[in-house]
C-alpha cells in the first residue's frame, strides 16, 4: 500500500511548510496486463475499421510565449513571516503566489490563498522577485481558502508596474483543454508549467488539527510545488480560470494538481473586498446526511440531504420545501453528503435562483429557489 497525501502547496520554508491541511489515506494500483490479439491467418478474412463522426482536430501547437507575457505582469511572490511552533518564540519565513485582481485610486488589491497568509506576522509581495512591497491582509474565507492582501500602488508601480489579470470563463472548461500555472515554486521565485485540465467538479476534503475544508476543484497534470498556492491557473486566452490550492502527493503519484474554479470565488474576492468577509448562500433548514447505510435502513431511494426542518420565513419555506424531503442535486450538482452541500452553497451567491432536486414521498421533483444571506 502506498501512502498518499493531500496537501496545500503554498508555503516552503526549506525542510518545513507553512500552511494548512494535510490527510493521509492508502491508495492501491493495479498493473494493466498487456492483452495480446492473436494473428488472423486467414488470408481471406478482411477488417474495416469505421468511425460515424469525425472530430475536427486543431493542428496549431498552442504557443504560451504570448500567453505567458499577457498573464505573467498581474503575478505576484508573496513572502510572509510567521511564529515559530507552539511557543511562538522566534518566526519562519514562508512563500507562496497571488495575482493582482483589482485596484482603486490607493490600493491593488492580490487574490491568494487563505493558508499562505494565515496566521502571519508580515506580508510582502514581490512583482519581479526583487523588490519586497510591503501589503496587508484585507480578508479571507477560511471555507473557500481565499484571501486578499493589498499594497500600495505607489509602491508597486515604483518597482516596475503591474497588469490586472482577466478573467475567463472555468464554467466553460473542458478535459483535455490546455492550462498554465503561474507561481512561486519552493520560494525560488516565479516559474511556469503547462498541462491540460484533467478532471472537472470534483469534491475533495483537506483535513488538519482544526478543521475540514469541502473544496470543489479543478484538478490538472501542470506541475505544482509548494510556493504556487494562490497563483493562478491560465487558460490558452491568458485568462484566469483558477486558483491553485493543493496537490495530491505520494511515491507514486504525479500530476494531481488542483485548483478552485475562478468562477466559483470571484464573488467571495468581491465580497472580501466590499465588507472584509463573504455573504454566505443560505437556505434556512435543518438537516442531516443520508449515507447508503442509512438509506438501506430505512428503504430511501437516494443519499443526499433529509430535511429534517423547515425554518419559518425562510428561503427554502417560501420555495415549498418540507421536512422528510430527500435533496440529491442542486443546480445539476449532485449532493452526496455534508460536504457536497457544503461546497455548493459556498459557490452560490445569495439572490441567485437554483434548482434543487429531490424526493418527496418516494417521488421526484424540482423546486425553484433563491438562497438568503448570512455573513461567515
Amino acid at each position: 500500500m502506498k501512502k498518499i497525501i493531500f496537501t496545500f502547496i503554498a508555503i516552503c520554508l526549506g525542510g518545513v511548510t507553512l500552511g494548512l491541511g494535510i490527510s493521509a489515506g492508502n491508495a492501491t494500483f493495479s498493473r494493466i496486463a498487456e492483452e495480446r490479439i492473436p494473428e488472423i491467418e486467414d488470408s481471406q478474412i478482411t477488417t474495416m475499421r469505421v468511425n460515424p463522426l469525425v472530430v475536427p482536430l486543431d493542428t496549431h501547437e498552442v504557443c504560451f510565449v504570448e500567453v505567458i507575457a499577457q498573464a505573467k505582469p498581474s503575478v505576484v511572490s508573496i513572502n510572509v513571516t510567521a511564529p515559530a511552533g507552539r511557543s511562538g518564540r522566534g518566526e519562519l519565513p514562508g512563500s507562496g503566489s497571488g495575482f493582482i485582481f483589482a485596484r482603486d485610486d490607493e490600493y491593488v488589491f492580490i487574490a491568494t490563498n487563505n493558508h499562505v497568509v494565515e496566521n502571519t506576522t508580515s506580508v510582502t509581495i514581490s512583482p519581479d522577485d526583487e523588490a519586497q512591497i510591503p501589503a496587508r491582509i484585507v480578508g479571507y474565507d477560511i471555507a473557500s481558502d481565499i484571501a486578499v492582501v493589498a499594497a500600495l500602488r505607489a509602491d508597486i508601480e515604483a518597482a516596475g508596474g503591474y497588469a490586472i489579470a482577466v478573467f475567463g470563463d472555468s464554467d466553460a472548461l473542458r478535459m483535455g483543454d490546455a492550462v498554465v500555472a503561474i507561481g512561486n515554486a519552493m520560494g525560488e521565485g516565479q516559474t511556469v508549467t503547462r498541462g491540460i485540465i484533467s478532471a472537472l467538479s470534483l469534491n475533495i476534503e483537506i483535513p488538519d488539527a482544526h478543521r475540514r475544508l469541502n473544496l470543489n476543484v479543478l484538478q490538472t497534470d501542470a506541475a505544482v510545488n509548494r510556493g504556487n498556492s494562490g497563483g493562478p491557473l491560465v487558460n490558452r486566452n491568458g485568462e484566469v480560470i483558477g486558483i491553485v490550492t493543493a496537490k495530491l502527493i505520494g511515491s507514486d503519484i504525479e500530476g494531481m494538481g488542483y485548483a478552485l474554479p475562478i468562477n466559483d470565488v470571484r464573488h467571495i474576492l468581491d465580497d472580501i473586498i466590499e465588507v472584509g468577509s463573504v455573504r454566505r448562500a443560505w437556505l434556512g433548514i435543518h438537516h442531516e446526511e443520508v449515507s447508503e447505510f442509512f438509506r438501506g435502513l430505512f428503504n430511501l431511494p437516494s443519499t443526499g440531504i433529509l430535511v429534517r426542518a423547515v425554518i419559518e420565513d425562510s428561503p427554502a419555506e417560501e420555495a415549498g420545501l418540507q421536512s422528510l424531503d430527500l435533496i440529491t442535486h442542486i443546480s445539476g450538482r449532485r449532493i452526496e453528503g455534508l460536504s457536497d452541500l457544503q461546497s455548493v452553497l459556498n459557490t452560490i451567491r445569495p439572490g441567485d435562483e437554483i434548482t434543487i432536486r429531490l424526493y418527496r414521498a418516494g417521488e421526484s421533483m424540482e423546486l425553484s429557489l433563491i438562497p438568503g444571506s448570512r455573513m461567515n
